[in-house]
């Protein structure tokens, strides 16, 4: 069961694309100078307990975005780092390098995107046994994100309640292409460790695995994220909620 929650948490930073209308229609809503910096410091909470962290931000320079993130599942001995580059003036990805360890395995990942195609390699390296590599190959849609984008979509563009669009996503772990929506569903108070939050809960469906993003509507922050159909979830801590400004 952990093994399949610390696969779940590293496919929280892959990849996803979506159709062109939408893409441009949407990125044009983008607050420009809240693509400039942002950081998100939130507790990973298994069954109610808290067991591990999740870091995660964005920083420009130039004409590039870079998303990184740290995350820790302390149990489930599971660590990962993880860089994205977009274009600053889209959003569309350029390139993706993912460490993912979970006990003695260690996993990476590197990838290119050129046009409407994806290509890179997967490494797997544990003690005692050959490397296993494997190069992978995708065609995507036209104007594909990276996965990791949503998140930070979610702070910089505000969606109001009954607003939708739709995306493919693509896994490098699995080399397939998942049909996925984005949908502002409703307003909801949510309390946290950093406190009550007014948020407009977002779900991220038809991709695995399924997320809820919980916005605080006054910073535009995420100040919770849960983990469809697994007792886990992300939520803001005391003292390190960070506008995404």
């Amino acid at each position: 069961m952990r093994k399949i929650i610390g696969v779940a948490v590293m496919a929280t930073t892959l990849c996803m694309g979506a159709a062109p209308a939408q893409v441009e229609e949407w990125v044009a809503r983008v607050d420009r100078d809240k693509l400039a910096h942002g950081e998100l410091h939130l507790g990973l909470f298994y069954e109610g307990e808290q067991d591990g962290f999740m870091r995660f931000g964005w920083d420009r320079n130039g004409d590039q975005i870079t998303i990184w993130d740290r995350s820790m599942f302390a149990t489930g001995e599971l660590y990962e780092t993880m860089e994205v580059n977009l274009s600053a003036e889209d959003l569309s990805p350029q390139d993706f390098h993912i460490q993912f360890h979970q006990g003695s395995m260690i996993v990476v990942l590197d990838g290119t995107y050129e046009e409407a195609r994806v290509h890179g390699s997967m490494q797997r390296s544990m003690p005692g046994q050959p490397d296993a590599n494997r190069d992978f190959e995708a065609e995507l849609p036209v104007n594909a994100w990276a996965r990791a984008t949503t998140f930070v979509f979610a702070a910089v563009a505000s969606m109001q309640v009954g607003e939708r669009f739709s995306y493919t996503w693509f896994s490098p772990m699995s080399g397939g292409t998942e049909d996925v929506t984005f949908s502002a569903v409703e307003a909801v108070e949510v309390e946290t460790p950093a406190g009550t939050f007014q948020t407009v809960r977002i779900e991220q469906r038809g991709g695995s695995p399924a997320n809820d993003i919980f916005v605080d509507t006054e910073s535009g922050t995420i100040v919770r994220i849960d983990i469809g159909g697994m007792p886990m979830q992300f939520l803001a801590l005391a003292d390190e909620t960070s506008s995404a400004q």
